[in-house]
């Protein structure tokens, strides 16, 4: 194996013995598991032509010859062919940011460790370590002790658009087996044109899974990048609450262009949940909840149930409504898959429940869920109806920060 840094400036050496240019780089083709090297790039006389890998001999040492390390063709210059420089290069990559999958995260390009894979020379990985770095600069020798990191090939992403179609294609399968946190936290540290790329590089509910975890301000940057059926399906696939957050981070105007192309339902739903105070159990509700109707026998309730759980994020309960549609208790799941199909399930509901008007302040929403250990708080309104429910982990993403935050400013003080 062979790193790129060690191969610039190498000799090459004809069939004939005669050094006919130097190396200034290598072209290559991207691939799953390697990059194959196409060919070697340098200069004759004054332009810059590629030698194709096929007139490759070898690479290294030969004891009749004064250079230590040469790249060796097979044919005399007279009967090599030249071809004009190609794309992408191996100086592309140099100190350039790439994804590393594995790691989950954001690493520059210090070197490319080459190596044979059957007859041809390929890339195996690239060094991200700052061995990397000092071994390009050629002064590696006085920091003998520092380790090399190599990360391999088929674990990196390339964060470029200069790669073909496929290839970009085989790249954004990686990503899109990250979790979205993760994907998050990647694109916190890149660019605006980087992050466009690999954000459009997800599927549709990856992106969509992966907006709601950015940071406020990767989103508000997204809307003047993303075009709005983009942004609409983008929408479209997470929960009303989840949505209505984000739409909430722009001017009213363009959200209402938004809102026009959204499917009615959907958008009227949103509209609903933006109605509320930012600061109440209103705004903060998921609209997807599972609700039964006290009438019902447990087959039939599980029956239901089936059907539901494909729209439902979590199920920490099961709401029971009277005919006119109020509150009238919950369930929860163990109870009803341990209880007779036959039985009725008002006979299994725990009446004395605790729950929150859409006005009810997110502190105190917080208050009592923590004070009752809830999973989850039904949100009822005027006439008792429930109209949503907050999850333990929406009220912790909203409160908890201010929390921490304000008892680490307690122990300074």
């Amino acid at each position: 194996m062979v790193y790129f840094s060690q191969l610039i400036g190498k000799p090459i050496i004809d069939k004939e013995g005669k050094i006919i240019s130097k190396v200034a780089d290598l072209s290559f083709i991207d691939g799953k598991r390697y990059a194959i090297i196409l060919g070697i790039i340098c200069y004759i006389n004054g332009f810059k032509k590629t030698i194709k890998w096929r007139y490759v001999e070898e690479l290294g040492n030969k004891l009749d010859n004064r250079y230590p390390f040469s790249v060796y063709l097979n044919k005399p210059k007279n009967k090599i062919k030249f071809y004009e420089e190609s794309k992408p290069t191996l100086n592309d990559l140099l100190d350039k940011q790439i994804i590393d999958i594995n790691g989950a995260r954001i690493v520059r390009v210090n070197d490319i460790l080459l190596g044979k894979v059957g007859k041809k020379l390929a890339i195996i990985g690239v060094d991200v370590s700052a061995r990397g770095l000092l071994r390009r600069l050629g002064i590696l020798k006085f920091f003998p002790k520092l380790k090399e990191q190599i990360i391999l090939w088929k674990d990196v992403s390339p964060i470029t658009q200069e790669l073909k179609n496929l290839q970009i294609k085989i790249k954004a399968e990686k990503l899109n087996h990250l979790h979205p946190a993760e994907i998050a936290d990647l694109i916190r540290d890149l660019s605006l044109e980087e992050r466009v790329f690999v954000f459009n590089s997800l599927k549709q509910e990856k992106a969509a899974e992966t907006f709601i975890k950015a940071q406020p301000e990767i989103k508000q940057t997204f809307f003047k990048t993303l075009s709005l059926k983009k942004m609409v399906n983008i929408l479209e696939k997470m929960s009303e609450d989840e949505a209505a957050s984000i739409l909430s981070l722009i001017d009213y105007e363009n959200r209402n262009k938004i809102l026009k192309k959204m499917k009615p339902g959907i958008a009227g739903r949103i509209k609903k949940i933006l109605s509320y105070n930012k600061r109440t159990a209103g705004a903060l509700m998921s609209t997807k909840f599972v609700s039964l109707n006290e009438d019902l026998k447990v087959k039939q309730a599980i029956s239901l149930i089936r059907k539901s759980i494909p729209n439902s994020k979590t199920i920490f309960y099961l709401y029971v409504k009277s005919k006119e549609g109020s509150l009238k208790g919950i369930i929860s799941i163990k109870d009803l898959i341990l209880a007779k199909p036959d039985d009725k399930i008002s006979k299994l509901l725990k009446k004395d429940i605790i729950t929150v008007n859409v006005d009810t302040d997110v502190n105190d929403v917080f208050n009592l869920m923590s004070k009752y250990s809830l999973l989850a708080l039904p949100v009822v309104d005027k006439e008792n109806k429930i109209v949503g429910i907050i999850r333990v982990n929406d009220i912790l993403q909203e409160i908890l920060p201010k929390k921490i935050k304000k008892q680490r400013i307690t122990k300074q003080k």
